[in-house]
């Protein structure tokens, strides 16, 4: 397994930024990887994540999505919706005053590919102080446009910003 992932790009967050943008994604690989780690916020927030495409975020209603939400202080819940405008690839994270952080790994499938749907699937965590406990997403989601995607897109559902935090994408040796 040593040296199969080859990182693309990696963007650290180190000042206030409202979204991080990871392109680079072309017929190289056929599976690529997405991490996130470490993610603070200024406010409390969703993440989302919508895919790009000649690196421009796709706000159309062809998100579809499915989840189990994992609380480790209660029992999970069953998330799922189809025709969105973006989806929610972590649940809120605690604003950095109150010592939220989060870290999630995706992986990419048919992005290069034009003549199919780019899926990505999604295993996340996070603390949340304030409940002093771990939640977390496991299951993915597709974007139902048959054409290519290069990167993705990475924002916050109010708009607030990220204060910390480093998005990495890796290609996924063949």
């Amino acid at each position: 397994m040593a040296g199969s992932l080859i990182k693309i790009t990696e963007t650290t967050v180190s000042s206030a930024v409202a979204s991080v943008t990871l392109t680079g994604i072309d017929s190289t690989y056929d599976v690529y990887m997405v991490t996130m780690n470490n993610l603070k916020v200024s406010a409390d927030d969703v993440p989302i994540m919508r895919v790009t495409k000649s690196g421009t975020a796709q706000s159309d209603s062809e998100y579809d999505f499915a989840y189990k939400y994992l609380k480790a202080d209660t029992g999970f819940a069953n998330l799922s919706n189809t025709n969105q405008t973006k989806v929610d690839c972590m649940a809120t994270i605690e604003s950095s005053v109150r010592g939220g952080n989060g870290n999630g790994e995706y992986y990419l499938f048919n992005f290069a590919n034009a003549s199919e749907f780019s899926f990505i699937t999604i295993e996340e965590a996070h603390f949340q102080q304030n409940q002093n406990t771990v939640y977390g997403f496991q299951g993915g989601f597709v974007h139902t446009v048959a054409s290519a995607s290069d990167g993705v897109f990475i924002a916050l559902y109010s708009g607030n910003n990220y204060t910390s935090g480093t998005f990495t994408l890796y290609g996924l040796k063949k």
